[in-house]
């Protein structure tokens, strides 16, 4: 947030969905439509120094684990990104399912 603002990390177990959810929020200057369109997309950057590979990353290992990333954004306003990720419960009586 090169203007400054607030970063906010919050994680939330969720035992009803057997997920686990983690929040990053910033009050910082937001991206606009077009920006998110293309946000998880190889080799996309809005950065001097960087190569696009991160989100994707991201995204490619959580789905790999079962789980999601959403991003809201409104400019002007900030962005949030949330990770979902199954439980370890969760995927302990999914495992135990998949083996009996």
């Amino acid at each position: 947030m090169p203007e400054g603002g607030v970063l906010e990390i919050s994680a939330v177990e969720r035992r009803q969905d057997g997920t686990i959810s983690v929040n990053v929020r910033d009050t910082g200057r937001g991206m606009p439509p077009e920006q998110m369109a293309r946000l998880f997309q190889p080799l996309f950057t809005t950065k001097a120094r960087g190569i696009g590979l991160g989100l994707v990353v991201v995204k490619n290992l959580t789905q790999a684990n079962g789980g999601s990333v959403k991003v809201e954004s409104e400019v002007g306003k900030g962005t949030t990104f949330t990770l979902t990720l199954p439980s370890v419960a969760s995927a302990a009586e999914t495992n135990d399912r998949i083996s009996t």
